[in-house]
């Protein structure tokens, strides 16, 4: 019989024996690597991008596919974490405690508003809608703070960085289980002309009566945009820098033990 130099575990339990030997499997069964973490994904519109009547599919395209919204450029952990579509990779499992939606610096305030005023957006885990609406109300609670002297500097963000200010879901969170399919999409359903009930002639300037000023302004009289586009983001030239918005689901791991 092998010397154990003790006759009990750490918790005070006997040492699981078969036979003269330690039964290893004994020792690790039912045992998990917990932690506090996220799963996020990113998505990436080019400068000059008109939205897609398509929803666009977060946490679809894990690490080191392409990118279908982003000149299919493959995808790193800069972008995501995850290593399966729409789903975590046995034996690891999630508790969803909240989500929250992320302007990385740089985006414009015009060019948030478009996406942040016109998006809608649904979480699913398998075939069941469990949260959805607007972005406004899970801010991510992470993020620079603070101020600039460069005059052409801006950085506006759904929220404040202060990991208390989500909205945590508490006694409602969500647990997914191992290879099982949970989806979030943004969705841009409506044009300007819906969204505002504008002229509906795709017009520009007094024909897109009730359009704001600042998006006729911006994107009717350049002709980047009509009252019957759906929302657009500024081109370069027009000064725009395109959207990097990280999706984030906080929440508690359970995953193998090293």
């Amino acid at each position: 019989m092998p010397y154990l130099g003790r006759k009990t575990m750490g918790q005070g339990t006997p040492i699981p024996m078969v036979g003269n030997d330690i039964d290893i499997n004994a020792l690790v069964d039912q045992l998990v690597d917990q932690q506090k973490t996220y799963a996020y994904d990113t998505l990436t519109l080019a400068p000059g991008t008109q939205v897609a009547n398509q929803p666009y599919q977060i946490f679809k395209n894990p690490i080191g596919q392409a990118d279908p919204y982003n000149g299919g450029l493959v995808k790193t952990e800069l972008e995501t974490n995850l290593t399966k579509p729409n789903e975590f990779s046995a034996p690891t499992d999630f508790i969803l405690n909240n989500l929250g939606f992320y302007f990385l610096p740089g985006n414009t305030l015009f060019d948030v508003e478009q996406i942040i005023n016109h998006c809608w957006f649904e979480f699913k885990i398998l075939k069941k809608v469990l949260w959805m609406g607007h972005l406004q109300r899970h801010p991510s609670g992470m993020g620079l703070y603070g101020l600039s002297n460069v005059a052409t500097d801006s950085f506006i963000q759904n929220g404040v960085p202060e990991p208390s200010k989500v909205w945590h879901f508490g006694d409602w969170r969500k647990y997914i289980p191992p290879e099982t399919t949970f989806s979030l999409t943004l969705n841009f359903t409506e044009t300007y002309d819906a969204i505002y009930n504008g002229s509906g002639s795709g017009g520009t300037g007094a024909s897109a009566n009730n359009i704001p000023s600042n998006i006729q302004t911006k994107l009717f009289t350049p002709g980047l945009a009509t009252s019957a586009s759906r929302p657009t983001i500024l081109t370069q030239a027009a000064g725009g820098n395109g959207i990097k918005l990280i999706c984030v689901m906080n929440g508690i791991s359970n995953g193998p033990v090293q």
